[in-house]
């Protein structure tokens, strides 16, 4: 997993950039499926990243039921319904081959569109973040942190 700026301690590691598909799914990199230890298929959690901006975190279950996101856990009850707890959405979804499975109301609540083009990033060890990769870029900037945005170009696009 390439770090955004070598030899700089916390700095940001990614994955690589996911693609929102026409059909409205998106890939989960290889090394990230692997990194969180998450199987090709099953169920994964997403939930509002920093409010008011797009895209989401992929909480993996089993490691978030042993944390403070338990409580929200337990009150998911049906898959791509979009639950609100404290002003944060938060849907149980289903992975397919590694990709993701979204709706339209699920797109609408991570304020993102088809066609966005998602920065993924190791974020806890619970969870993983697919964050348009315009909102990066001018978190970057503002930081100055011009080589983390030339190596985000070099990402492999998923």
């Amino acid at each position: 997993m390439p770090s955004l700026m070598p030899g700089r301690p916390g700095t940001k590691e990614a994955f690589g950039i996911s693609l929102i598909r026409e059909d409205l799914r998106v890939s989960i990199p290889p090394r990230a499926l692997a990194h969180y230890g998450l199987q090709a298929d099953g169920e994964v959690v997403l939930t509002t990243t920093h409010r008011g901006e797009g895209g989401f975190a992929l909480l993996v279950p089993d490691r978030a039921r042993a944390t403070v996101f338990a409580v929200y856990l337990a009150q998911l009850t049906q898959m791509e319904k979009i639950y609100w707890f404290s002003e944060k959405a938060y849907t149980l979804v289903a992975q397919k081959e590694g990709r993701l499975i979204l709706t339209p109301d699920i797109l609408q609540a991570f304020h993102l569109g088809m066609g966005a083009r998602l920065m993924v990033v190791k974020s806890t060890t619970v969870a993983m973040s697919f964050t348009p990769v315009e909102i990066w870029r001018a978190k970057f900037a503002q930081r100055g942190l011009c080589e983390a945005i030339e190596n985000m170009a070099l990402l492999e696009e998923f």
